[in-house]
This record gives C-alpha cells, sequence and structure tokens, in this order.
C-alpha cells in the first residue's frame, strides 16, 4: 500500500471509531441485515438450532425437534408459547438457519421491533458481499465485472453500516432492492465468491468515507447523475459516458399507455388528452412530466410517475412520449435507476480487457480504491 493510500485508510478507519463502530473495518467485520420486518410471528429451523434472550447473564438453550417458532402477543414475546422476558432472542446453529423460504447464516436475532418482530441475520462481511454479488449481477458476467461489483456491494454495505451506527440502528441493511438484494447465504455461486474473495477488504472511498456506491441494471448509453437519479448530489455519482451495456436484454423497449390508465396514473378524471416530458436531465432522462386531461393538466416527477406504473414495467427514465393510435407510445432505453455502476456497462468493459479497478474508474470518478484489510 502507497504511503497515500495508507493515510487515507487511517482516516477511514478513524471514521468510523468516531461513528461508534467497533472499531475499524477488519477481516472478520459482521453485517446485520433486517431479512423480515414488522411481523407477530416468526418461524425458524436448523440443526442443532439454540435460543439465547437477548439479556446479560442469560442462558442459551436448545430447541426441541431444531425448530422454534417466535411470537408476539401483545407486549409478550414467547418462544413456542413460553413467554420470555427479552428485547429478543439469538439464535444459532450448526450450519444454516432456515427461514421465509431461505437459508440464512448460522446465527439470528428476532427482536422486537417498532412494528412487530424483526428478523436480523449476522453474518460475516465477506459471505454478504458474496452473496449480494451473485443476486444482484449474473454469474456468467466476465471476473473483472464480478470484481467490481463485489466492491460496489461491500462499499454500500460498511457505508451503510456507518450510517446505522450514527443513527443507533438495530440492523445495518434491509435485503431488498431498497438496500441491496440478499437472497441468503446458502447456495452462493463460486464464481460470485471468487470475485468477492480477490477483491477481500477492498472499499471505494472518498472525502474518507465510504461512498455511497449506487449500481444499476444498464444506463443504455450514458449513466444520470446522483442528484437527478437518487436526490444524492455526489462529486463521485456524476453522469459519465458509458456506450457498452448494448448487450443487455430489453435495453430498448417500449411501453404503450391507454389514454385511459395514463388519466388514472396521472389522477386525473377521464382519458389522458395529451402527454410530454416538460424537463430532462443532463442526460436526456424525464425528470417532469405533464399529462393532459382536456383542458386540466398535471406535471408528475419522472421517478413518481415511474413508480407508480412500476419499476419493472417502466423499466428507466430515459424516454420519449408519442400519441399514436394504439394510446401513448413511451419509447425507451436503459433499465433501472441510471446512477453509478452500469452493469451490463461493466460486463462489456471487462470483455474488451478492462480491469475492474478501470471499471470502477470509469463510473465513480474521483473516487479512490482501498484495501482495508
Amino acid at each position: 500500500m502507497s504511503p497515500g493510500a495508507a493515510r487515507a485508510a487511517a482516516a477511514l478507519a478513524a471514521a468510523l471509531v468516531a461513528a461508534g463502530a467497533p472499531g475499524p473495518a477488519r477481516a472478520d467485520e459482521v453485517v446485520r441485515i433486517a431479512v423480515t420486518l414488522g411481523v407477530a410471528e416468526v418461524d425458524l429451523a436448523g440443526r442443532d438450532l439454540a435460543a439465547e434472550p437477548l439479556r446479560d447473564g442469560a442462558t442459551r438453550a436448545s430447541v426441541a425437534g431444531g425448530k422454534a417458532r417466535v411470537r408476539l402477543r401483545g407486549d409478550r414475546l414467547e418462544l413456542d408459547g413460553t413467554a420470555v422476558d427479552a428485547a429478543g432472542l439469538s439464535f444459532t446453529a450448526a450450519g444454516p438457519i432456515r427461514h421465509g423460504g431461505r437459508d440464512l447464516s448460522g446465527e439470528v436475532e428476532v427482536r422486537r421491533g417498532p412494528q412487530g418482530l424483526d428478523v436480523i441475520d449476522v453474518l460475516p462481511l465477506e459471505d454478504y458481499v458474496a452473496a449480494v454479488t451473485g443476486a444482484e449481477m449474473p454469474p456468467s458476467f466476465p471476473p473483472e465485472a464480478l470484481k467490481a461489483q463485489s466492491v460496489a456491494a461491500r462499499t454500500f454495505a460498511l457505508g451503510k453500516k456507518l450510517e446505522a451506527r450514527e443513527q443507533a440502528l438495530d440492523y445495518d441493511l434491509g435485503a431488498t432492492v431498497l438496500s441491496q438484494v440478499y437472497p441468503g447465504a446458502g447456495g452462493v455461486d463460486p464464481r460470485a465468491r471468487a470475485a468477492a474473495a480477490a477483491t477481500r477488504g477492498e472499499v471505494l472511498v472518498s472525502e474518507r468515507r465510504p461512498i455511497m456506491a449506487a449500481f444499476h441494471s444498464a444506463c443504455g448509453g450514458r449513466t444520470e447523475s446522483g442528484l437527478d437519479a437518487l436526490s444524492r448530489e455526489e462529486p463521485y455519482l456524476r453522469s459519465v459516458q458509458c456506450g457498452r451495456c448494448d448487450a443487455a436484454p430489453g435495453v430498448r423497449w417500449k411501453l404503450v399507455l391507454s389514454p385511459k390508465e395514463l388519466g388514472e396514473v396521472a389522477g386525473l378524471k377521464g382519458a389522458a388528452t395529451g402527454a410530454r416530458v416538460v424537463q430532462w436531465s443532463a442526460s436526456r432522462r424525464a425528470l417532469r412530466v405533464e399529462v393532459q386531461v382536456g383542458a386540466e393538466k398535471v406535471t408528475l416527477n419522472g421517478a413518481d410517475l415511474r413508480r407508480r406504473l412500476g419499476y419493472e414495467r417502466l423499466p428507466s427514465l430515459a424516454f420519449t412520449v408519442e400519441r399514436t393510435r394504439k394510446g401513448f407510445v413511451l419509447s425507451g432505453q436503459g433499465k433501472g435507476h441510471g446512477a453509478g455502476l452500469c452493469q451490463w456497462g461493466a460486463a462489456g468493459r471487462a470483455r474488451r480487457g478492462e480491469g475492474y479497478a478501470a471499471i470502477l474508474a470509469r463510473y465513480y470518478p474521483g473516487t479512490e480504491l482501498l484495501r482495508m484489510y
């Protein structure tokens, strides 16, 4: 590690400690993933499953038959029908713990949350990175693209862990696309695990902190700024030329909306008689869309329109609107919010011989790649 990189790593370590984290990022770093939130009942299963109340001096006890049911009845927490005087329970097993149709790690907590019971998977950061890499990017992608995804996933997780410590939360991240897709610790593709191992401990930083390492499927030619895509104005989340994601399936698409549906989506009474994009971002994505029904007009935020139609149905905001006999045709390109790493672009660049460090520098300009452990 160069003297400059060593100083930057030391500064990041100090930031982690100042934020209340147990110490600088290290080889045994763990993350806490909320896989279920706000339910009244939780079922768990695992070989040699054991439970321990989350309180000082508690004794760990085995669970009969390797299965457990935790319930919240009013204010009372129950384990298999027996009241437990604690904020929650910690479960361990000799192997994965099964919950909600997925295999979690061998350590799971069930805690009282604001809306009910929360299930939190506690696992090593590197195991989490491997699982996320295999879920967020096709494992068939070139190894250098998978490595870039692994660094992005690790960086995103470490940044969220910092935020969670600063806010005194019980968990660091969720398990859905709103955080990063975490399918569970079981069945990780060997190629994803190899990518995580090859980049072990590597993090992208800016101003002594892990960056907000946003990523998306395919930008369609040019990425979007963090401000326009995510309302996050970061110097490293700026619009950059990609031009390497044309191989992405469905990167060019059309969505036909009937006048009636478009009117309903806009919250107007009656069928839409007109629609147009009235404000574009610098990368030619729709920031504001005007919909008209007769003399009445309403202007929608582009991100809100996408949310109302569904993220899969309206893949991105890089579209134009045309009125035809079939209805209103949205012709677009790209998939996802468009900020940060373009996954299909990363694959395209890897196929042309670019390494993961160069790929990351392209999509997160001005950042520094550090090995923390």
